[in-house]
């Protein structure tokens, strides 16, 4: 069945970046659907427009998968937070002269509502300021509202332009003494914040052009990115909810862990092994630190590779919740540290299921990083079944070439990723190549059908160096 979008909330269309790492030449990767028939029920049916929930992208080592993920996570913290707080160094396509001189561009295509957006920002790496950000509403094919597009001109004067200029526009005043903010004699602060953030911070009106920039602000901050060896913030927190431990543990039966429960421990934190090897006067003013800040509210903090919430108790002590394993025996539990990298794995993946109603855009890079391909696989089947009736979205990398399967993916869902012969990367779509539905495309990819494979170059003689053909 194809989802009707009456109460929807917000989905990426595409999202294309320029001149960001290894990202030469303007790439596009994109969640329209195509024509194919098969699984309906991976696609929502938004007016005379179909998003497919998934991108599943392949390819080989140093070919730019992660660069990928890395493009959104970067301009995504630009757009919410400024280019003050993200490091942008060497960002640029380093192997093409000139590049450094020349904006890294990111940019968002998003349905919400009744309309589709483009909004997107272009960063001077060398000025370390935004040169160029815009909001388009797409009315129809052929004509888009600017909602406001702002541009920095080579006198390093910044103009703004928007559409909203009608006497009949309530918002129009209150929306140029924000725009003017931005305009000619701005302050430096100001060139390296959008302006998308700073009017959802400074408005909470929920209707109008207001409502528009709240709905796709709030969307950009709700996508959430998995990189490999993040661990889930809450995980200690899991077995003190006992729905959310409910959840987590027939998950965990699911896929065969051999956890047959979860409980939690109160433990007292202590302060001196957390600073230990710190100089002491260093050690002493972070531990009077860390307990006047949690005298006045619970804070999360990195301890052995764990995020722990520290509290205090009744008695003024520093306590956290300890996750604890029962692998079948409660005298003998288990500490997550315990497990295998598998099953530490699924813990940070699992929440993606518990919370797929929430209308969410998911990016997990290496997907399959510790896990069987039968649980990537189930994984990914469940990830569908979940979420067919709401507009979660996923987009994953992979190596695994055993999930390259049109039992499982739509032809349109799976995408490649290639490094070109200057060293930039290049999407494509497996769309492009026409497999039909019995094709075996994972077969056809190892065969090098589809590009995007390691190429092996001559060969090795027995003192190890190499002979190329």
């Amino acid at each position: 069945m194809v989802v009707l979008a009456e109460d929807r909330k917000t989905m990426l269309i595409g999202f294309s970046v320029s001149n960001y790492k290894s990202f030469f030449q303007e790439q596009h990767i994109s969640f329209v659907a195509s024509k194919v028939a098969r699984h309906k029920n991976h696609i929502v049916q938004h007016g005379m427009r179909k998003i497919v929930k998934a991108a599943v992208v392949y390819g080989a080592n140093a070919g730019g998968k992660s660069n990928l993920i890395s493009a959104i996570g970067f301009s995504r913290r630009i757009i919410l937070y400024g280019l003050d707080k993200v490091d942008s160094a060497q960002k640029n396509f380093r192997l093409a002269e000139g590049s450094l001189e020349e904006p890294g561009v990111f940019r968002y295509q998003i349905y919400a509502g009744d309309y589709e957006y483009n909004y997107g920002i272009a960063v001077s790496y060398i000025k370390r300021e935004i040169v160029s950000e815009w909001l388009y509403r797409e009315e129809s094919k052929e004509k888009e509202f600017c909602i406001f597009e702002r541009m920095v001109g080579e006198d390093g004067i910044s103009r703004v332009e928007t559409d909203v200029v009608k006497p009949s526009m309530p918002e129009r005043n209150r929306l140029k003494v924000y725009l003017d903010d931005f305009g000619q004699g701005i302050s430096d602060s100001f060139k390296q914040q959008t302006i998308l953030s700073d009017i959802a911070r400074r408005t909470s009106d929920q209707i109008g052009i207001f409502a528009e920039i709240q709905r796709l602000y709030k969307e950009l901050m709700n996508i959430l990115i998995i990189t490999p060896y993040m661990s889930y913030r809450n995980i200690n927190e899991i077995a003190s909810d006992a729905r959310r431990r409910e959840a987590f543990e027939n998950l965990l039966h699911y896929f065969d862990t051999g956890v047959e429960s979860l409980s939690t421990e109160q433990r007292e934190m202590d302060l001196d092994k957390l600073v230990d090897g710190m100089p002491g006067p260093d050690a002493e003013q972070l531990k009077i630190r860390i307990s006047g800040i949690v005298a006045e509210h619970p804070v999360m903090l990195q301890v052995n590779n764990q995020i722990v919430t520290l509290r205090k108790d009744e008695n003024g002590n520093i306590i956290y919740n300890k996750l604890l394993l029962n692998h079948g025996s409660r005298q003998e539990l288990f500490d997550l540290d315990d497990e295998s990298d598998g099953t530490r794995r699924l813990f940070n993946l699992i929440p993606v299921l518990n919370g797929s109603s929430q209308n969410r855009l998911i990016i997990i890079d290496e997907i399959d990083r510790s896990l069987h391909t039968n649980l990537v696989r189930q994984f990914l089947a469940l990830f569908f079944e979940l979420t067919e009736a709401n507009d979660t979205q996923m987009l994953a990398t992979t190596h695994d070439s055993n999930i390259m399967d049109l039992e499982l993916l739509r032809q349109d869902e799976i995408w490649f990723v290639e490094r070109e012969n200057d060293h930039s990367s290049r999407l494509y779509s497996l769309s492009k190549f026409q497999a039909r539905f019995d094709k075996v495309v994972n077969k056809e990819y190892l065969l090098g059908r589809y590009g995007a494979i390691p190429i092996f170059r001559g060969s090795l003689d027995k003192a190890g160096k190499a002979n190329e053909k």
